[in-house]
């Protein structure tokens, strides 16, 4: 049951960080502005739903597995980095898709900082688990 867990951490914390420090950034080094836009949304979708699938599994495992509980505590850490991207996507980009098409981009701009933020965050809170995880048994 840790192997399976190791690897769904794994996937989940390697994928954050390649989306969010590699493959955004380079969409917008290499394409226009709105093509490198919606890849870096599409990506930011698929990283929220992947986040969301692997948060479930790792709950469930720990419930059923209880050294692995221990193993990826506190449970509020592991419910946090998988809410960030969630409220990101289903609360700000409604929010930023509603300012752009009325061409707010002030507005769109603090939704976008916004989300950025909660991303950072979800990189940050998979760093942890994946340090606490990693951590030698007591």
């Amino acid at each position: 049951m840790n192997r399976i867990a190791a690897v769904v951490l794994t996937l989940w914390a390697g994928s954050l960080w390649t989306i969010c420090a590699i493959a955004a950034p380079a969409a917008f080094a290499v394409l226009e502005r709105p093509a490198a836009g919606r890849i870096a949304g599409t990506l930011f979708l698929i990283e929220t739903w992947l986040g969301a699938a692997c948060a479930l599994i790792l709950f469930a495992s720990a419930v059923v597995h209880k050294p692995l509980a221990a193993r990826l505590s506190p449970s509020w850490l592991l419910a946090a980095t998988a809410a960030a991207p969630l409220l990101s996507e289903l609360v700000l980009s409604p929010m930023m898709a509603a300012a752009r098409a009325a061409n707010d981009m002030s507005r769109f701009g603090m939704l976008h900082g916004l989300a950025a933020v909660l991303f950072v965050a979800a990189a940050l809170g998979a760093l942890l688990l994946v340090l606490r995880f990693n951590r030698p048994a007591k």
